[in-house]
């Protein structure tokens, strides 16, 4: 008898080792690649804070309906552009509603360039209380 330790891995062993990996890859990627997009979403949220602020100002204030970018003291729309925002416009709608309307660019080629992301504020006792729609994914919207 050869006294003979075996030394590395069988074919088998490899195989399975492969496999194992290609599973969390498979699994880890589309998770990073959604990840990333909501980071860049997240860009345009950021630039949106300041019209939702002064919307609420507005509110507590009781000139909510009809106010704009320009009454409000805003950039216009047009001006809060980013790497991945195409513009963020406030509006006044009444003396209890408001709204920011967050135009996006192309990002990660699953947002279109011109999806929006809309927050809707509800003037409640001098403050807002905002929901959020859009025609952007849900899974790629940020939290309230």
């Amino acid at each position: 008898m050869n006294g003979a330790v075996q030394k590395g891995l069988t074919i088998i062993e490899l195989m399975i080792i492969v496999a194992v990996i290609g599973i969390i890859v498979s699994v880890a990627v589309p998770a990073y690649q959604d990840y990333m997009v909501r980071e860049e979403v997240q860009e345009a949220v950021s630039l949106a804070d300041p019209a939702r602020a002064a919307l609420g100002i507005a509110c507590s204030q009781g000139k909510l309906s009809g106010a704009d970018n320009e009454s409000l003291g805003l950039s216009p729309a047009n001006a809060w552009s980013g790497d991945f925002t195409r513009s963020v416009a406030a509006e006044g709608r009444s003396a209890s509603e408001g709204l920011v309307t967050i135009t996006l660019a192309s990002i990660g080629g699953v947002i279109e360039d011109g999806q929006r992301i809309v927050y809707t504020g509800a003037c409640e006792a001098g403050s807002m209380r905002w929901t959020m729609a859009g025609d952007v994914l849900p899974k790629y919207r940020p939290k309230i």
